[in-house]
């Protein structure tokens, strides 16, 4: 999945190639805009997002560099604000977590990255599969 978005990204940068380029802007977000919502990110957020970027551009001048900038500091602030609780542990041991999503789209890496944050921490962790049908 993040591949996916990671070239999404790639492919709207380089549609923008001057700093005055609105024509561009627009279709660089556009790109971004279908690549968010092809990665299941939820409709009012990416709407947000490319708002707050379009602005932001608007402001310093469209451009690659100004449009990466954008980018990353509209996500930064997204992924760091306040009120965000990272992970929340169960006010009584344990801690279930469930990890659900169509196949390919990354539970299992993502399930064996925060069993690892989480040993790095010194909690005891189980990981069990319980897939209603597995084809690997």
């Amino acid at each position: 999945m993040f591949e996916q978005i990671s070239e999404s990204f790639r492919l709207a940068v380089s549609k923008i190639r001057f700093v005055d380029d609105e024509k561009a802007l627009k279709n660089a977000l556009d790109v971004l805009k279908k690549a968010l919502l092809k990665a299941d990110v939820h409709h009012k957020v990416t709407k947000d997002l490319l708002a707050s970027i379009e602005s932001e551009l608007k402001q310093t001048g469209v451009g690659q560099k100004n449009f990466l900038d954008a980018i990353k500091s509209n996500l930064t602030t997204i992924l760091t604000a306040p009120g965000n609780q990272g992970f929340v542990y169960a006010p009584v041991a344990p801690t279930i977590v469930l990890m659900a999503g169509l196949q390919g789209s990354g539970k299992t890496t993502t399930t064996i990255k925060l069993a690892n944050y989480l040993k790095l921490r010194k909690k005891k962790v189980l990981v069990a599969a319980c897939d209603l049908q597995r084809l690997a």
